[in-house]
């Protein structure tokens, strides 16, 4: 596996941030640097190679933006990243994680991972709000979901 250290993000990683989703054609146009609450990075010694965020409302989230340099996928480092972020959700008492995945390859990583699908109208109205899910992700992506309350899917 790839050494990085994961941390929370800061507003000296933004650019950096943008620029990782950018090459990995995730959606950022409605981060800012002061909207970096809950978001994490894995860092290495060519910066911010990977990244992943909460965007919490009420006791429930959507996990976005989660995002590897495409010369480190496969080496384990998104699967840390996503662990360490469900492991802050659950200090922040959050009930469940949405999230849109943007390809048949995000899904399958997800699927692993605990989430299943769910039909886009039985997605809390809160979470529906969000930017990804109102303009920013196609609305054919499907969706997919993670109760952090038990544990397990419903």
């Amino acid at each position: 596996m790839i050494r990085a250290a994961i941390r929370p993000a800061t507003v000296a990683d933004f650019d950096g941030i943008l620029a990782l989703l950018e090459s990995c054609g995730l959606p950022s146009s409605d981060l800012t640097a002061e909207r970096l609450d809950g978001f994490q990075v894995a860092v290495g010694d060519a910066g911010i190679v990977s990244v992943a965020g909460l965007e919490q409302v009420g006791d429930e989230a959507l996990l976005r933006s989660v995002a590897v340099d495409p010369q480190l996928r496969g080496s384990g480092l998104g699967g840390c990243l996503v662990d360490a972020t469900i492991a802050l959700a659950q200090t922040r008492s959050i009930r469940a994680l949405y999230l849109i995945p943007n390809d048949e390859s995000a899904y399958a990583f997800f699927a692993r991972r605990g989430f299943t699908r769910i039909e886009r109208d039985s997605v809390p109205r809160a979470v529906r709000c969000l930017p990804e899910f109102t303009h920013l992700c196609p609305q054919t992506h499907p969706c997919l979901w993670r109760s952090l309350s038990s544990g397990r899917s419903q």
